[in-house]
């Protein structure tokens, strides 16, 4: 085995190691299994770090350089580090667990099919189709629904298709491709399969799942609304050059794929009530076999021998996709670990109180601090950084009147809408590469006035939670 391969071993059983210590203390609360996982989290940074990108290795010194000044100036900085790196190692083991999915989702012929399904549907319906589709895979496939139905636009939005007419190209690249990285943005305000949602709970977690969530969907639900109304208004039906194709839809597929998902989402809620655990919990419980099981359904032969391939494939799947996320791994587990010790040198007590002293009504500063992760996603700013700071900073937000949910919900919703402006961010990236266009075409003209129109919509959402709550 090369060096590399054996740097991938090693790295692939760190991940597996943080885990399952990560489920064991967060169900059984065993210490040997916090310290286990913190160890191997360690072991994985240390082994991806030469090939982690300078953004990752940044904030692994600023990390550093947190657990140097809590051994500097904290009474008792044993506890806050052991913390922070059991929170690190949890989030982490988190993202990688349900990224496992991801895996067997991208070579699922069922994927493929919904996703052609939505590329060919006539344009007066396009844009929802591809929004809540791209919406629908995202939850399995995570970010890779944009490369996937992204590709499938570039193949099939070509000059013969729009008649030799280059404008009707053009809109159509646009129309569809800012659909689906909406569609996806907008999965991170809710799901309880994404980081966000994860990351929240972490960060905030008096807060309880069955009240974030039903919430979180709704305020998904009004903003991507909002994004199928302003492509209305941008490119009207009698605008259209062209006659509607016709296409008759099958919906088998897409019914399949929201079975799957249904089961996934149902099965991670009955796991935390049995185990009365949070629901981000009984996801990282679930998602692992049941992509397991996802993959063997698309092997062939006897059971034994699809078993036999399933596990191979695996795998081998895991010594390449794990080693992979040493970029997320090094934001997610950095920013975890800042925002805990950051949280350990300024309290929640001391933070209302300095909010107390602000002459702006609180319901305004949370608002505030909400469009901060926006303006911070801007500069560069991981949403990873902000939320993990502001919610850990806040803590309960008893001192201040405003009910916690308000603000979990503003912070989930500003980095859904940041997702499509930020011009540093993957999703914007990924769409402007595959649309052969500059980044801040994405970013700017195409999502632009969305995004602040999202976010004056995120202020009268906190504003109307406040006042209900």
């Amino acid at each position: 085995m090369t060096r590399n391969g054996i740097g991938a071993a090693i790295s692939t059983l760190a991940i597996a190691v943080v885990i399952n210590a990560s489920v064991c203390w967060a169900v059984f609360h065993w210490v040997w299994a916090r310290n286990a996982g913190a160890a191997a989290l360690l072991v994985y940074m240390l082994v991806e770090l030469r090939q982690t990108s300078p953004g990752g290795r940044k904030m692994l010194v600023a990390a550093t350089l947190a657990a140097l000044a809590a051994i500097t100036f904290l009474p008792n900085p044993e506890s806050v580090l052991i913390k922070g790196m059991a929170e690190a190692s949890f989030v982490v083991g988190l993202f990688t667990s349900l990224g496992m999915l991801r895996d067997s989702a991208q070579s699922s012929p069922l994927i493929r099919r919904c996703g052609e399904q939505m590329v060919r549907q006539r344009p007066g319906r396009r844009y929802a189709a591809l929004a809540l589709g791209s919406h629908l895979i995202s939850l399995v496939l995570n970010f890779g629904v944009l490369p996937l139905l992204g590709v499938m636009i570039a193949k099939g939005n070509t000059l013969k298709a729009a008649s030799g007419d280059e404008i009707v190209k053009g809109i159509r690249k646009r129309r569809m491709m800012t659909a689906i990285l909406r569609g996806f943005a907008m999965m991170t305000v809710w799901s309880p399969l994404a980081v966000s949602f994860a990351v929240t709970q972490q960060v905030m977690p008096q807060l309880p799942w069955w009240q974030l969530l039903p919430l979180q969907w709704l305020l998904s639900l009004i903003l991507m609304l909002l994004g199928w109304v302003m492509d209305r208004i941008d490119f009207p039906p009698h605008t259209r050059r062209l006659p509607p194709h016709r296409h008759k839809t099958d919906f088998r597929p897409i019914v399949k794929l929201i079975s799957l998902v249904s089961a996934v989402v149902v099965s991670a809620v009955a796991i935390a009530a049995l185990l009365d655990v949070r629901l981000v919990i009984g996801a990282m419980i679930v998602v692992p076999p049941a992509a397991v099981a996802w993959l063997m359904v698309q092997q062939s032969g006897p059971p034994l021998t699809r078993a036999l391939t399933t596990t191979l494939l695996f795998t081998r799947r895991l010594t390449v996709s794990l080693p992979g996320f040493r970029y997320e791994v090094a934001m997610l587990g950095g920013a975890m670990f800042l925002g805990t010790v950051v949280a350990a040198f300024v309290s929640p007590e001391d933070t209302a109180r300095v909010i107390a002293l602000i002459p702006l009504p609180p319901i305004l500063i949370m608002i505030l601090l909400a469009w901060s992760v926006m303006v911070a996603a801007q500069f560069g700013i991981s949403q990873f950084v902000s939320v993990t700071l502001v919610g850990s900073a806040l803590g309960t937000l008893a001192g201040t009147g405003i009910h916690p949910l308000v603000l979990a919900s503003g912070l989930m919703g500003a980095w859904g809408l940041s997702v499509c402006s930020t011009p540093v961010g993957a999703a914007v990236l990924t769409v402007a590469r595959l649309s052969e266009v500059p980044i801040k075409v994405v970013s700017k003209d195409w999502n632009r006035r969305f995004v602040m129109a999202g976010a004056a919509l995120l202020a009268v959402w906190m504003l109307v939670l406040s006042l209900i709550l």
